[in-house]
């Protein structure tokens, strides 16, 4: 039996590329380490760096016309989701710095609260590459990243506007006002929304773009894509270091279905299962749950 466990763990790691990526550079076992993380995602960060400026994105917006009427529905809904998103996780990361360096961790607080503090650029990042996306591609209307993003709610999905407008806005308020804890407010960004919709959402936008019909927008999401296993891995460490409660991770795992279903149908049914899922897997690797049953 601890063989069959060990064996359904690494198919698990193997399987997920925020965990893989750890596997390799530091093993499963560096998760106990108590001064590894914050130089570990820091070296991270300096080699993911790059600029949302640099991407062509000229032949997307000569394809983009040319696209059937369905995938130029399915593909906004999505790109439109990300303009309004990555601006609100920009927005909304600050209090958890603050907070990081205040608590008591493992790791030393302040290198804790400095990888938020590079996270953040990441996600400021992002929201400049989604930004010029609807600009330049999708053509959306404005003359500045706010008026596109008023634009861009048109498209986007109901049920992603409340988690990332509504949701994500009352937690950092409570963060930082003291009322939520860090591991409540990591459960929220870097589980959920990070972990489950955002995965969800750019596995979705890569399926569709493998054609290379927009060169531009696959490569500025597979950047995307490549930070945002890093924000999971670090969110992840968070847990561990600030260990939640049962009740806490209970609810967190009950929320993932319907976080992955929060882009309707522009995400295949299978891609959402697969991205809530991801979920159990993490938190299993971390030795914070046991391991899902098997369905």
């Amino acid at each position: 039996m601890a063989d069959e466990a060990l064996r359904d763990t690494r198919v698990a790691t193997l399987a997920d590329p925020q965990l893989r990526d750890y596997k390799v550079m530091g093993g499963l076992d560096t998760f106990k380490n108590r001064s590894f993380w914050p130089n570990f995602f820091s070296r991270l960060v300096a080699r993911l760096q790059w600029n949302p400026a640099a991407i062509d994105l000229a032949p997307d917006a000569r394809a983009w016309p040319e696209l059937e009427a369905e995938r130029r529905a399915r593909l906004t809904k999505l790109l439109a989701g990300f303009c309004v998103a990555e601006d609100a996780v920009a927005e909304h990361l600050a209090p958890y710095a603050d907070v990081a360096r205040t608590s008591s961790l493992e790791s030393q607080e302040s290198l804790m609260a400095w990888v938020f503090f590079l996270q953040r650029r990441d996600e400021q990042r992002h929201a400049v590459l989604f930004d010029r996306i609807g600009a330049e591609v999708l053509a959306l209307p404005g003359s500045t990243p706010e008026e596109r993003r008023a634009a861009a709610r048109e498209h986007a999905a109901p049920a992603l506007l409340e988690l990332f407008e509504v949701r994500l806005p009352v937690m950092a308020a409570e963060l930082a006002a003291g009322r939520n804890g860090l591991h409540e407010a990591v459960c929220l960004y870097h589980m959920l929304l990070e972990g489950v919709v955002f995965d969800a959402g750019q596995r979705a936008l890569l399926d569709d773009l493998e054609d290379g019909v927009l060169p531009g927008v696959r490569e500025g999401v597979e950047r995307v894509e490549r930070d945002e296993r890093w924000h999971v891995g670090f969110g992840l460490r968070c847990l561990i270091e600030t260990e939640p409660s049962a009740e806490i991770l209970g609810d967190l795992l009950s929320r993932a279905e319907v976080a992955a279903a929060c882009w309707g149908e522009a995400v295949p049914p299978a891609m959402r299962e697969q991205s809530a899922r991801k979920v159990a897997q993490r938190l299993n690797v971390a030795g914070l749950i046991d391991a899902p049953e098997a369905a």
